[in-house]
């Protein structure tokens, strides 16, 4: 995780695909990799990105899918994956 969060607080953790305009998708790289929370790991030659983004609550995943899909040079986003962690510090205990 790229992200850092506060002990004992939510933690949201989401993938996407980020469809980029023809021509756009190192632009739009460039641009989403400076976004808080968001990091892109993958991209396709026909503009497709991967990303995952990083939250401490729910409302600013939502701010964050929101300024994805406002920005210039997307298409459109589609949320893969999404889990929130209500105590991400906590380790799984082994189970007896």
């Amino acid at each position: 995780m790229r992200g850092k969060h506060i002990k004992g607080s939510v933690l949201n953790i989401s993938s996407a695909i980020v469809y980029a305009k023809p021509g756009q998708q190192q632009a739009l790289r460039e641009h989403l990799s400076q976004l808080p929370g968001v990091e892109v790991h993958a991209s396709t030659d026909d503009g497709k990105l991967v990303v995952t983004i990083e939250s401490d609550n729910d409302r600013s995943a939502i701010d964050t899918y929101e300024a994805i899909e406002r920005t210039d040079n997307v298409l459109s986003i589609a949320m893969i994956f999404q889990q929130t962690e209500s105590n991400p510090d906590q380790e799984l205990l082994k189970c007896n």
